[in-house]
């Protein structure tokens, strides 16, 4: 009988609730539709000025792309209406609530009931019009944004509702839309997700109706469980906010609409963070090198830290995983080893934050690498290949990655060996911003971690940073950054994402100086992010009020504008900065300190802030590689200071004195202190000798250097070394048969070293901070046998004429094996320490990115006959050295710094290899000649190639292997053995 009753409800219903009905708060009155979740009016109390909703009856809803006619029971409050729809034909049920709170609405679906085994998929409310304004209306318009990403033109339509409008056969599709007319402003914000892209959250159409035209926005159609899901997305849910005069202009336009959304729109995770995430960076790590070891980086944090007085930094880990960028997608929990490993990982995120550091790693969920664990046939299609640099990728199954929870699992394992993280950056994406992006975007989140991306249309919804956008050189102008003013002007505070260089509110840049693209000049970071990112952090600190042509006013009574083609920032009316100089109160919002900066030579004059107009005087420091070094004290006069300062040199202004920043620990997580001479000194050090000093290079490194003269050495004690086998390294460069040698004593072994007397062979490696120098690693193996032995690490130049250069010590743990007495050398490259040891790059290519690196097993994807491969990725173990379509030249070589022949011995080498062509040669040299060469037959078995030479007297004999032609051909090579006679 309650079932019956139940059913015969909504027909009574309909009869009775054929009147409109109202809910309300102080603010608002909102009429509704009893018969059906229909919004017919706004209504501003205290004026009685309106928006219209629909006017049109409605009765039908879309589910799974099929209209249905449900059943409906209403029930309200004073401020508050709950729809019930029932769908007999389907069996089942939708619950809507509309409810109003101040001068806010909430559409939402907050129940969706399936009572048998009809599964919804998707929901909406054709042409709900759930806001709408009318050309009768006086200054009644619409503002809309679509995603649109080029350096010139922008995605945004300013429209007038007229009798003359033009009007829209079909809705069109929007990102954001804002209605106003001369009384209210009103915007739109809804949770819409489909299976194609972002574009369509917002429906727009404008319709001629009688006596009028009408434009109206509504929600985009939702995704409530995707194909393929078992589990079901968040409930749908609009959300209106109509206001007036919001920046006190004596106007109502569409940025008072664009201001009030702010209370209903989403807030990014992490997105409260930009504003103070001033410097940019990319430490990167490939092909197997390791150039940035997560100690290295933290050590390059605090130099930064140090520059800047304590600017927040935003740092991506490219290439923390596997052999570094892109290797090993997506095992996300594969922490590469050669770059510290998961502790090292962890130790560098937590002690970040000390420095004020923003640390996130650069993850590929888009294309999969043969030699991931996480690779199979249901992952990827096999058919369809991306990018293919060091190995072939293939495209990843995004929705099966949804469905069986595993990209979740192996995020998850990231986060669980390295709590600290921060953010991920999801590069490549390419969903623009469908189901897939959202999911993506909730599993991220799930784990506590900001998103960031590559592309702007990819992640809108989630994303705070796009690197597009932020480093403008690279990539194509079409695809730089979400080019928008309206968005722009709502969430400038909350991303940088935007297109950069605009003349009134900039755009984060990126200068970074550890190997991406080649870089690693860090005066050029320094640079870029006080004349650039600075002044860009202090607007976003303020959220924008309203934007004229040649203006823009923020909260805070800050406001920037163009006078005489110059950019000018004031704040309570002061200039803050003015064109190429500045003085920006830091942190923005609480003005503890003043940072100065003039991109030019002269005297400047400045109004200090408010908050600091009773000072008699200021204190002024130079920002160095030592951090805050003081100048002198300022006067005051009348409220001002003049200063006269060096040119593109950063300064920072404290009311007082203060106490510089406290000693550094250099070389944090290794066994080393100051492994990489940032102290400027030799503090750590013990020296022997004369003529050992640490330099500053123009790159902004700093150097152990032995000027020419007699014999020195530096030395320090390593401690906290427990039992097992090391290995020790480090840059060096020499010259004139001036012999620079590495050491380690008072191990197992007793003494072990390594020595060269020649500098010939340039580094070729773009992503080393010493590339286009003469400087190598050279390397020592070394075994502990007991926690309380005494282990000294020593630095040696001999005497000579030429400097000897050392830099960036490194101590590791390593499995290895000492070889038999009767093998000179022998490596399997099972546990290699960093780069392709005993190989280097040679000038193949020039100064690149290589394609050749360590490639790992994991049957039978890398192995030959798997998807039409000619040859193994790996030949014995799990590991090999491979060489992918490398350019014609000598790609791979011996230097002494790795191997050193000695003088009229007799060497005989031998390797197995595989070769997808006779394109290879082995080469001997000497010096930078070669001296000899042998082609390599194509072999697609591993084949033995053995061959002997005498080693030249000038000690600088080498081998290694020569590309002959610009066929992209594979060689893999494993087991090198080095005998002696």
């Amino acid at each position: 009988m309650k079932k019956l009753l139940f059913l015969l409800l909504p027909f009574f219903a309909l009869q009775a609730f054929a009147a409109e009905t109202i809910i309300q708060s102080k603010i608002l009155k909102v009429t509704l539709d009893p018969a059906f979740p229909r919004i017919v009016q706004y209504t501003w109390n205290s004026s009685k000025a309106v928006f219209y909703g629909q006017e049109d009856s409605l009765s039908q809803v879309r589910i799974n792309e099929q209209l249905y006619t449900p059943e409906v029971a209403f029930t309200k409050t004073a401020n508050r209406a709950d729809y019930r729809l029932n769908i007999p034909e389907i069996s089942v049920v939708v619950s809507i609530r509309i409810i109003v709170v101040g001068n806010r609405v909430d559409f939402a679906i907050n129940k969706i009931e399936e009572n048998g085994a009809f599964a919804v998929h998707t929901f909406d409310i054709p042409d709900a019009n759930l806001i709408s304004a009318r050309s009768t209306q006086p200054g009644a318009s619409f503002a809309g944004a679509k995603m649109y990403t080029a350096v010139k033109g922008n995605g945004d339509d300013f429209l007038q509702a007229t009798d003359t409008t033009s009007t829209d056969s079909n809705p069109k599709d929007y990102l954001y839309g804002i209605l106003s007319h001369n009384q209210l402003a009103a915007s739109i914000w809804t949770n819409s997700v489909t299976e194609k892209s972002d574009n369509g959250r917002i429906q727009k159409q404008t319709s001629k109706k009688n006596g009028y035209v009408r434009t109206g926005l509504w929600s985009g159609s939702w995704m409530y469980r995707a194909q393929g899901m078992t589990e079901v997305d968040p409930l749908p849910e609009v959300r209106i906010v109509i206001t007036n005069d919001l920046n006190n202009d004596q106007e109502v336009n569409w940025q008072d609409g664009a201001i009030a959304f702010r209370k209903i729109m989403n807030n990014p995770l992490g997105s409260e963070r930009i504003p103070d995430l001033v410097v940019q960076r990319i430490p990167m790590n490939f092909a197997s090198q390791a150039t940035n070891p997560f100690t290295k980086t933290l050590d390059e944090t605090k130099r930064i830290y140090l520059n800047t007085d304590g600017l927040g930094q935003f740092v991506i880990l490219k290439g923390y995983g596997s052999e570094g960028h892109d290797s090993g997608h997506p095992d996300y929990g594969d922490i590469g080893s050669r770059q510290g490993g998961a502790q090292d990982m962890e130790m560098l995120c937590k002690a970040a934050q000390i420095y004020n550091a923003f640390m996130g790693v650069h993850i590929n969920g888009t294309e999969s690498y043969p030699e991931a664990k996480a690779f199979d046939e249901k992952l990827v299609n096999k058919e369809k290949r991306g990018w293919d640099w060091l190995d072939a990728s293939y495209y990843i199954d995004k929705r099966y990655e949804a469905t069986s929870g595993n990209r979740l699992q192996r995020l998850k394992s990231l986060k669980d060996q390295v709590p600290s993280l921060n953010f991920i950056y999801c590069d490549v994406w390419y969903a623009r911003g469908s189901w897939d992006s959202r999911k993506l975007g909730r599993e991220i989140h799930s784990l506590g971690l900001t998103l960031a991306t590559e592309f702007p249309s990819d992640h809108e919804f989630d994303a705070v940073w796009n690197h597009w956008a932020v480093d403008y050189d690279y990539g194509g102008k079409n695809i730089k950054g979400f080019n928008s003013q309206i968005v722009r002007f709502i969430r400038n505070h909350q991303k940088d994402t935007w297109i950069a260089r605009d003349p009134l509110l900039g755009g984060s840049e990126m200068k970074d100086f550890e190997g991406w693209q080649g870089r690693n000049n860090i005066d050029s970071c320094i640079r870029m992010t006080f004349a650039t990112d600075l002044p860009t952090k202090y607007l976003q600190h303020f959220p924008i009020l309203k934007w004229e042509d040649h203006s823009i006013s923020l909260e805070n009574n800050v406001k920037v504008g163009l006078v005489e083609g110059k950019r000018v920032i004031t704040r309570d009316g002061r200039t803050v900065l003015d064109g190429g100089a500045y003085l920006l109160p830091w942190n923005p919002l609480t003005e503890e300190k003043l940072y100065y900066w003039n991109s030019s030579e002269g005297t400047t004059t400045w109004d200090l802030p408010v908050t600091w107009s009773k000072l008699k005087k200021v204190v002024l420091y130079r920002l160095t590689d030592r951090g805050r070094e003081p100048v002198q004290e300022v006067p005051v006069v009348n409220g001002r200071i003049a200063l006269a300062l060096n040119s593109n040199t950063p300064y920072v202004i404290y009311k007082k004195s203060v106490e510089p920043i406290a000693d550094i620990h250099w070389g944090e997580g290794t066994f080393l202190n100051d492994p990489g001479f940032n102290g400027g000194g030799l503090k750590a050090w013990t020296v022997e000798g004369t003529g050992a000093s640490v330099e500053r290079n123009a790159l902004g490194q700093y150097e152990l250097v032995f000027t020419p003269g007699g014999s020195a050495a530096v030395s320090q004690k390593v401690s906290g070394l427990a039992p097992g086998s090391y290995y020790a390294s480090v840059y060096v460069s020499t010259g004139n048969n001036r012999v620079a040698e590495l050491e380690v004593t008072g191990t197992g072994w007793g003494n072990t070293s390594a020595s060269c007397n020649s500098s010939l062979w340039k580094n070729y490696i773009a992503a080393d901070s010493k590339s286009d120098s003469y400087l190598q690693r050279m390397y020592v193996f070394f075994t502990v046998l007991s926690a309380t032995e005494t282990t000294t690490l020593t630095l040696k130049a001999g005497a000579g004429s030429a400097p000897v250069t050392f830099d960036n010590v490194r101590i590791a743990p390593i499995v290895y094996s000492p070889k038999p007495d009767s093998v000179y050398f022998a490596e399997d490259f099972e546990h290699i320490p960093s780069g392709l040891y005993p190989f280097v790059k040679g000038p193949a290519g020039g100064i690149n990115d290589p394609r050749t690196h360590l490639s790992e097993r994991h049957d039978p994807y890398t192995q030959k006959g798997w998807n039409g491969k000619n040859i193994d990725d790996v030949i014995s173990g799990d590991w090999s050295v491979k060489v992918h379509g490398e350019p014609a030249g000598l790609m791979l070589q011996t230097i002494p710094q790795t191997v050193r022949f000695m003088p009229g011995k007799t060497y005989t080498v031998s390797f197995k290899y595989e070769s997808s062509g006779a394109d290879h040669a082995l080469v001997v040299g000497d010096g930078t000649k070669i001296s000899f060469s042998m082609t390599l037959t194509a072999a697609d078995l591993p084949t033995t190639c053995t061959f002997s030479f005498v080693a030249s007297d000038s000690m600088n004999s080498w081998f290694g292997i020569e590309k002959l032609n610009e066929k992209e051909t594979d060689l893999v090579l494993d087991d090198l053995i080095i005998m002696e006679k």
